[in-house]
């Protein structure tokens, strides 16, 4: 398509997507950085075991969710392309809501430590940093939902149709 029929309004909608996908790639290196902080603390909840992935400490959980994260950030902010960068948040964020729908189901608390021991340090209660993260984690996952169904239907509205013969 040449430039001349491409609207202001099409050319917005990448990017809105790039200011999102950087957002959520700031919101990861946040929390990555509170949880890799988090792990050299002394709180005795580091040593327990986590009650979905019983093999692991909650450190050494930290350690890998914080891993995760920054790896989609970096993704998220380097030149891969769209698809590549909305599949990847859309999978770290359905593992984060298949783990706390996980500790809902065995009725674990569902204290969210998400943010380390930085909720802590801020003052916010375990109640209050796991309403905050559930918040962001409908941000980012409803966003690059939202980007995606958006690329689809693009994608489709540009599909020839065809008709059959009469």
């Amino acid at each position: 398509m040449s430039p001349q029929f491409v609207s202001e309004r099409d050319e917005q909608k990448p990017r809105q997507e790039l200011h999102f996908l950087r957002s959520a790639a700031v919101i990861l290196l946040l929390t990555a950085t509170a949880k890799a902080v988090s792990v050299f603390g002394t709180q005795s909840i580091l040593e327990k075991i986590d009650p979905l992935f019983w093999v692991l400490k909650n450190r050494e959980l930290l350690v890998l969710v914080a891993t995760l994260e920054a790896v989609v950030a970096v993704l998220l902010l380097s030149k891969a392309s769209l698809p590549i960068k909305r599949g990847s948040l859309i999978w770290l964020c359905i593992n984060f809501l298949l783990y706390r729908m996980g500790l809902w189901i065995i009725d674990a608390p569902i204290a969210c430590k998400c943010l380390g021991d930085l909720a802590d340090r801020i003052g916010l209660s375990d109640s209050q940093a796991s309403w905050v993260m559930l918040g962001t984690l409908g941000y980012m996952l409803g966003g690059s939902l939202f980007f995606f169904w958006r690329s689809r239907s693009e994608l489709l509205l540009q599909a020839p149709v065809f008709h059959r013969p009469a």
